[in-house]
């Protein structure tokens, strides 16, 4: 039963210093193996790293809106109104509310969700090398086993026969799976192009889809704003900004040492 099987595969993992010979004795299986579990760890760092973008553009439009509510807040008792807050506002709020939401709808439809699935396929993969390994454990007990009744000082006929039939039996199921994995290893990681490339496509379009309709919004703030005036508006800006500090530090608490 199962629990026989668990037991003598440990004793011959333990007899074999961790694996049955086997296992390790096809090259074209080892190469197979190693270039699966080389695409595994890629594709399971491309998944995680979809998910983090996904998550880095919701995380940014919300804390642009979550600022731009903020900044209203912080200049409401301002008597001269600043049309611009409205207007940021309201664009920032439209690129939460509208824009990031059908960005992710398509990037979770055509980046992420074909990503998942792909990388859904490795665990089975695993199982049926973890399964390659167990037959491979048998075939080599099975053969001991044929060992111990050929060497036997009274040989049974009928023993050998068996043992025989265990040895050909498994024989024929670790060969087979182990043709199968290499047969069909090659084939998962040829298909990885037929899923990169066409999410790859849209990925870069949605994004450019996103980025053109946070334009288009904030363009509309743009025009409460002073023209640009060439290279030099930059270190207008500081210069404004320079001034405006040097009237708060002129305030009388700001010259004191508070503890």
């Amino acid at each position: 039963d199962s629990t026989k099987k668990t037991v003598s595969r440990a004793g011959t993992n333990l007899r074999m210093g961790g694996g049955g010979a086997t296992a390790n004795m096809d090259p074209e299986y080892n190469e197979q193996q190693q270039r699966f579990q080389n695409l595994e760890k890629r594709a399971m760092k491309l998944l995680q790293e979809t998910k983090d973008y996904r998550g880095s553009i919701s995380a940014m439009t919300n804390s642009q809106h979550a600022l731009s509510k903020n900044l209203s807040a912080f200049l409401l008792d301002v008597q001269r109104p600043q049309d611009y807050q409205a207007a940021y506002r309201q664009a920032a709020q439209t690129i939460d509310q509208v824009s990031q939401p059908q960005f992710d709808e398509v990037y979770m439809h055509t980046v992420l969700q074909p990503m998942a699935q792909f990388c859904g396929y490795l665990p089975e993969f695993n199982k049926a090398i973890k399964k390659r390994k167990n037959l491979a454990d048998d075939l080599e007990r099975a053969r001991k086993a044929l060992a111990k009744e050929q060497t036997k000082g009274q040989q049974d006929p009928m023993s050998i026969e068996r043992a025989e039939m265990d040895v050909q039996y498994a024989e024929e199921a670790y060969n087979v799976m182990n043709r199968t994995l290499i047969g069909e290893i090659p084939k998962l990681i040829n298909s990885r192009v037929y899923v990169v490339d066409p999410s790859f496509e849209a990925f870069v379009k949605s994004q450019l889809q996103f980025f053109n309709d946070s334009l288009q919004q904030m363009d509309s703030v743009t025009r409460y704003l002073p023209p640009q005036g060439g290279p030099n508006d930059d270190r207008v800006l500081d210069q404004r900004i320079g001034d405006v500090m040097a009237q708060v530090r002129s305030l009388s608490i700001c010259n004191h040492n508070v503890v």
